[in-house]
């Protein structure tokens, strides 16, 4: 493994060093995509403190974000493959 790889891997043990991360990434586990409204309520946390903790998960890319628009605009996430088999080698899913 070469010392890039290494570093990587260390930033996405960081973003996991925390427990709101950790509970987003389990709710996006058990069902995703959610709307950012739906993690708020299931996570319990106000929406800025969510939209901080989003943000540094999709900047280690262990979550993705698409907007929608319907009615009006809607933020969807989802785990990606990367927080899929990060969670795996944990145990927590």
């Amino acid at each position: 493994m070469s010392i890039q790889e290494v570093r990587e891997k260390l930033k996405v043990y960081r973003a996991l060093d925390n427990e709101i991360r950790l509970r987003i990434l389990l709710t996006l586990s058990k069902e995703s995509p959610l709307a950012f409204s739906d993690i708020v309520r299931r996570v319990g946390v106000e929406k800025g403190l969510l939209a901080y903790h989003i943000g540094v998960l999709k900047s280690v890319g262990l979550v993705e974000c698409r907007y929608e628009r319907h009615s009006s605009k809607l933020s969807k996430y989802w785990l990606t493959d990367k927080a899929r088999k990060v969670l795996k080698e944990l145990n927590l899913i």
